[in-house]
């Protein structure tokens, strides 16, 4: 074995005998702290992303572009993954690297804490952010690509669906008891205090979570490749392709709208935050059942399928509920579109993450994911970036007090292409997966009793 003591944390590893594979019981060891991580994780993802960050670029004035750019940044930072897959085989340390990246990624934020007091003139706040947030997400995307490749070596296969989707549940359910806090502290005190108090919390938080990566076991390193192999075998591989295509595609439909919501909500529907946050509270009280369901669905009947419904309720159900709280003025829609959010997410996140798992080579499955990470972030990029002067054209459309407006327009786009992205779905092979129609009979049939998943 290698000997630890005499290794820098970036010392590449000498050649020496492979390393057995972790044993069950560390291997369930590390699941268990993992989800630990990933709920105090979450609140920190929270807390420097979404309504808050939202609310602290309008505090300071931002355009419509740099409320774009600021949520279209971390998909571009994406394209980092294939070099920190690279950097992972040279130096064979994943978990290593996971502590180093997190560290610079998310301690940084405590610049933003600091912002009202820096030398900076307020015009040029916004952009700041925008650049704080684009430093941070490179080195977060590179920690969350060897984390999935490394949690996706370490979680039996038979265990997957059920475990992503109780942690992504759980961590959704402990996020939402963290944005009621922060929805709280952002309307109690004045800002910019209020986003201040938040993000200091927010990066003690996250070392927290970064200590606990320290509990993981790490299976034997991938093995080395070169850039170019890292880069190109994935896209070599025709089945691992046709999801890239799917994934960029849904991305970029995604992202078409979602940098608006909070400006929608915050403006159009004049929400305050902890109103905001109770939309998160019972999107994330309804995640935590959803997602469990979802996940022994994918079990039983794989993950294709589950893709292809969640991500038809994601365009159909909540465009819908966001369209008709502003055509309305009824924000019972705002609360039903957190309950679709719920529904729609839950399949969609767990199963596509699994989907891309089970479709990468074994052997280099680092690249594979690496790959996943760098074409859904340039795509989500695009597509972030093309929101804003959608919007504002769709604005320049709906003028003249009309109730209808630019917002809505951008939403029914969205909802349109989402709605369409199962057909991307259906050239991409899963081993025993289910068709989605025959899904579809067995959850009708579950009404009169004969659900064959429930256990």
């Amino acid at each position: 074995m290698t000997n630890k003591q005499n290794m820098t944390p970036l010392e590449p590893v000498a050649s020496s005998p492979p390393p057995s594979f972790p044993s069950s019981e560390a291997i369930h060891r590390t699941m268990r702290f993992s989800t630990l991580e990933g709920s105090v994780t979450q609140i920190f993802i929270n807390w420097t992303t979404g309504s808050v960050l939202t609310g602290m670029m309008l505090h300071y004035g931002a355009s419509t572009f740099e409320l774009a750019m600021v949520a279209s940044v971390p998909l571009l930072a994406q394209s980092i993954s294939p070099f920190a897959a690279y950097m992972a085989g040279l130096f064979g340390r994943r978990k290593r690297l996971m502590i180093v990246f997190a560290l610079i990624g998310r301690g940084c934020w405590i610049l933003a804490a600091f912002l009202p007091w820096l030398p900076i003139p307020d015009a040029v706040k916004p952009l700041f952010l925008v650049l704080l947030v684009a430093f941070s997400s490179v080195f977060q995307a590179a920690c969350g690509t060897l984390w999935a490749a490394l949690m996706g070596d370490l979680v039996p296969g038979e265990e997957r669906g059920s475990y992503f989707g109780f942690r992504a549940g759980l961590s959704g359910v402990i996020g939402m008891l963290g944005n009621m806090a922060a929805g709280v502290m952002l309307d109690k005190l004045e800002a910019p205090l209020n986003f201040q108090m938040v993000l200091f919390i927010s990066v003690l938080l996250a070392l927290i979570g970064i200590a606990l990566y320290s509990t993981h076991v790490e299976p034997p390193p991938p093995p080395r490749q070169k850039i170019t192999e890292t880069l190109l075998e994935p896209w070599q591989d025709n089945n691992f392709r046709r999801l890239l295509h799917f994934a960029m595609y849904w991305q970029a439909s995604v992202l078409l709208a979602a940098p608006f919501v909070f400006t929608y909500f915050i403006r159009e529907l004049k929400l305050s935050f902890t109103q905001i946050a109770i939309w998160t509270v019972v999107g994330a009280s309804c995640a935590l059942f959803t997602n469990a369901l979802w996940g022994k669905v994918a079990d039983k009947v794989g993950n294709k399928a589950v893709v292809q419904i969640g991500t038809f309720l994601a365009g159909s159900l909540m465009p819908s509920c966001w369209i008709l709280a502003g055509l309305t003025g009824n924000i019972n829609y705002v609360w039903l579109s957190a309950v679709f959010d719920a529904l729609a997410w839950g399949a969609v996140n767990p199963a596509l993450f699994n989907l891309a798992v089970v479709s990468a080579k074994k052997e280099s499955r680092l690249s594979f994911i690496a790959a996943f990470g760098l074409a859904t972030g340039i795509a989500g990029f695009v597509g972030g970036l093309a929101s804003g002067p959608l919007l504002e054209l769709f604005r320049g459309w709906f003028r003249g007090g009309t109730a209808w407006t630019g917002y809505h327009t951008l939403f029914a786009v969205s909802g349109a292409l989402r709605m369409l992205a199962w057909l991307l779905v259906r050239p991409i092979q899963e081993t025993h997966a289910w068709r989605a129609r025959d899904v579809l009979r067995e959850i009708r049939r579950w009404r009169n009793g004969g659900f064959p998943w429930h256990n």
